[in-house]
């Protein structure tokens, strides 16, 4: 039987909370992963922005604070390709630029508030069993 591995943080609060501000400082902003990104060209509201200004969004999304609109339309139509990682120069600092966005993303749901969450009525019970398996007591005991 093959052990669990040891979890990266206490909760999955923690973990945003260090993993964005770990990737958001790795971030120079420098717009590559924007540019690469096949769903910016399809948000109207990202039509002729600059992508070093919607990456500095990113960066401060990542770490908890409000981002401009037009960082938060990207973010939340991020369809995970996974071309920004290959775009992006700081990634063999370490830098998944996937991973910043997804970070972001679920900040901007969480924490600034500037996304909506996605409510499905059938969603909980299937959120409920894979919970079990991977949440920590504590946890459990805050979300079930």
């Amino acid at each position: 039987m093959k052990s669990l591995q040891q979890p990266s943080a206490e909760s999955s609060q923690a973990y945003l909370a260090e993993a964005g501000s770990r990737l958001a400082d790795l971030c120079t902003a420098c717009g590559a992963c924007f540019d690469a990104c096949p769903m910016a060209r399809l948000v109207p509201a990202l039509a002729g922005v600059s992508p070093t200004s919607v990456t500095e969004g990113l960066r401060s999304l990542a770490r908890g604070e409000t981002g401009p609109v037009e960082t938060v339309a990207w973010v939340g139509a991020c369809a995970r390709s996974g071309v920004c990682v290959s775009a992006c120069p700081e990634r063999d600092k370490g830098l998944d630029a996937m991973l910043l966005v997804r970070i972001a993303k679920q900040r901007a749901i969480n924490d600034t508030g500037q996304l909506p969450a996605k409510h499905d009525a059938h969603a909980f019970p299937r959120v409920k069993t894979f919970a079990r398996l991977q949440l920590t007591d504590e946890e459990l005991d805050r979300w079930l």
